[in-house]
């Protein structure tokens, strides 16, 4: 390990250690000598191999209106202290925060003085994508910074929020992953609605873009009338039309799936799904934890916020097969980076069990929340770590 010192004043980085110098960040920035340790400097603590220090790993967020940032701060606290443990440098930075084409301006939580200070440093070894929002992703200035990094070879995941419609046509392609996934088709008009329920009887209906439950509808035919429940309501529909009607704006603007609904197994009488977080190391994708949620009474879905509960892994363990798991895990992640050409670094899946014991994927995520499990939560950001490091080290 070695220390390096950032110049508060000057927003230049030292060190005290090598008279030829240091070199961190992506091109290689150098990191002068100097005799002693000046005023107004901050030392950092970072691990070095030969005269290369760290990485300097970029977690990039949306900007704030104060010209800050945005997004979850004991998430982003939780993963700087982690890489600092780990010897790595760690910087917050936005769409806004390149300067020059040659450095980065961004925050780090400084532990010493247990608040947030501002850095100017050199463009990142990686860069771990954690923009919250959609909108922010197709925005000009995230668009150049993305580009940037790949145009500097800076490892960039994940790279984007996935689209419902466009994983489903991925992994449908790979035949091992393809008998695990409902059918889904993609909503154009009415009549692939009208063609679903008449085969099924029992779907889904999914906003490609949506997330804990928003813009998820499941429709019911019952006799001569359709059940249409969502995360808050159920309602009762004459006929399809009467709901294609009410909802038609939505459907035509926005882009939808249908899937058939999968008779789920239950747990004390009440329907669950596995949330599986995964991480990607030299060997291929892996689980790095696996979390229960069961959905409330009379509930669409298993969210938590939504009415939906945690149980131990270990209650439903026996029902599942973890050798199939992790071989999903494993190929999933292998068929996602050959289709997109992106380097995914983590994902979560949501799966099921069927009354007749089979298994089926709901749903991939590129941007998984924070597990509630607090070992899942350990075990996540260790592996998270580890990623950062290897990947930035490589690169």
């Amino acid at each position: 390990m070695s220390t390096i010192y950032y110049h508060t004043k000057k927003r230049e980085w030292y060190q005290c250690e090598e008279t030829n110098s240091l070199f961190f960040g992506k091109v290689n920035t150098r990191i002068s000598y100097v005799g002693s340790k000046q005023d107004h400097s901050l030392p950092f603590s970072v691990k070095r191999v030969g005269k290369q220090v760290g990485p300097l790993v970029g977690i990039l967020t949306g900007s704030s209106k104060d010209n800050t940032f945005i997004g979850n701060f004991s998430v982003l606290k939780n993963i700087l202290k982690s890489l600092k443990d780990s010897g790595a440098l760690g910087i917050v930075i936005t769409p806004n925060s390149i300067r020059d084409f040659q450095a980065v301006e961004g925050f780090t939580f400084y532990q010493p003085l247990q608040k947030w200070i501002k850095l100017r440093t050199p463009l990142p070894n990686v860069v771990y994508n954690r923009v919250p929002y959609r909108l922010l992703e197709k925005s000009q200035p995230f668009i150049e910074i993305s580009s940037l990094f790949k145009a500097n070879g800076i490892p960039f995941f994940n790279p984007y929020f996935f689209s419902k419609w466009k994983v489903y046509q991925i992994l449908k392609k790979n035949k091992f992953i393809s008998s695990f996934l409902p059918e889904t088709v993609l909503l154009k008009q009415k009549r692939d609605l009208e063609q679903m329920v008449i085969k099924h009887h029992d779907l889904y209906l999914k906003n490609t873009a949506g997330h804990k439950g928003l813009g998820l509808y499941r429709i019911k035919k019952d006799k001569t009338t359709f059940v249409v429940e969502t995360a808050n309501e159920k309602q009762i529909y004459p006929s399809l039309s009467s709901f294609w009607e009410k909802n038609e704006k939505v459907f035509v603007q926005e882009e939808f799936i249908l899937q058939k609904a999968i008779q789920s197994d239950k747990f004390n009488g009440r329907r669950y799904d596995l949330r599986l977080l995964c991480h990607y190391n030299e060997s291929g994708h892996f689980i790095s934890g696996i979390g229960v949620r069961v959905a409330g009474d009379h509930k669409v879905i298993t969210h938590v916020p939504n009415g939906g509960t945690i149980i131990p892994y270990k209650s439903v363990r026996p029902r599942f097969n973890e050798t199939i798991l992790q071989q999903l895990v494993y190929e999933i992640g292998k068929e996602l980076e050959e289709q997109t050409g992106e380097f995914i670094g983590e994902f979560s899946i949501d799966l099921g069990r069927s009354l007749d014991g089979a298994i089926f994927i709901y749903e991939i995520n590129s941007k998984p929340m924070v597990f509630d499990e607090e070992d899942i939560q350990k075990k996540g950001l260790e592996n998270l770590t580890k990623l950062l490091i290897m990947k930035g080290t490589k690169a």
